[in-house]
């Protein structure tokens, strides 16, 4: 919980300094706009580890591995499936980037009012 707080913290920062030092006018539109790119980045990349962790791409690399086995060197206990090579975590990724989003949702929600 501690690394999500202070990634929420980071990308909130981020978001402001990206308004100050663009040349779009200080606003809560701009924030909006900044906290979409942010957050949906953030989102997608936690999405995408949480899928490469769930090990649905172990299936097509061990098919890969019997296709091409005439042509590789190594043997299939020397290579890892990719669900082991990732070791992070995808939880603090996807509370941070479904924070971001929430924050733009009741902004945009303000904004609209």
């Amino acid at each position: 919980m501690k690394k999500s707080f202070i990634g929420i913290i980071i990308i909130q920062v981020l978001i402001l300094l990206t308004m100050v030092f663009r040349s779009e006018p200080f606003s809560l539109l701009s924030y909006i706009n900044n906290s979409f790119v942010y957050g949906g980045t953030v989102l997608f990349i936690g999405l995408w580890v949480f899928v490469i962790r769930t090990g649905i791409f172990d299936i097509f690399t061990m098919s890969m591995r019997k296709v091409y086995k005439g042509k590789s060197t190594l043997e299939d206990d020397e290579m890892r499936s990719p669900s082991e090579i990732m070791a992070i975590s995808s939880a603090p990724l996807l509370i941070i980037g479904g924070f971001t989003l929430a924050a733009m949702m009741i902004s945009l929600i303000i904004y609209q009012m």
